[in-house]
C-alpha cells in the first residue's frame, strides 16, 4: 500500500520530502492530474510504503496537508 499526500504548494512538497527523508521515509514529489486540482497548485508526495506517522510529521513541520489517499501497490 502506498500513500499520496496532497499538499498546498510545490514549496510544501519539497519541504515535506525533506522532512520525511530525514525520518527515513522515501518520498517523491508528484504533480497531480489536472482533474484532481481542486485546491492548491496540484502537487503531492508519493510514499511507496504506507507510513501512518507521515502526516503528523508533515504538519509538525509546517506543511499544509490537503488530502491523503491510500493506493494499492502493484
Amino acid at each position: 500500500m502506498s500513500m499520496m499526500i496532497e499538499v498546498g504548494s510545490v514549496s510544501n512538497a519539497m519541504r515535506g520530502k525533506r522532512i520525511l527523508e530525514q525520518r527515513g521515509v522515501r518520498a517523491y514529489v508528484r504533480r497531480r492530474a489536472p482533474s484532481e486540482n481542486e485546491e492548491g497548485c496540484g502537487y503531492g508526495l508519493l510514499i511507496p510504503a504506507s507510513e501512518p506517522r507521515a502526516v503528523t510529521w508533515l504538519k509538525e513541520g509546517g506543511v499544509r496537508v490537503i488530502r491523503v489517499r491510500e493506493r494499492e501497490s502493484g
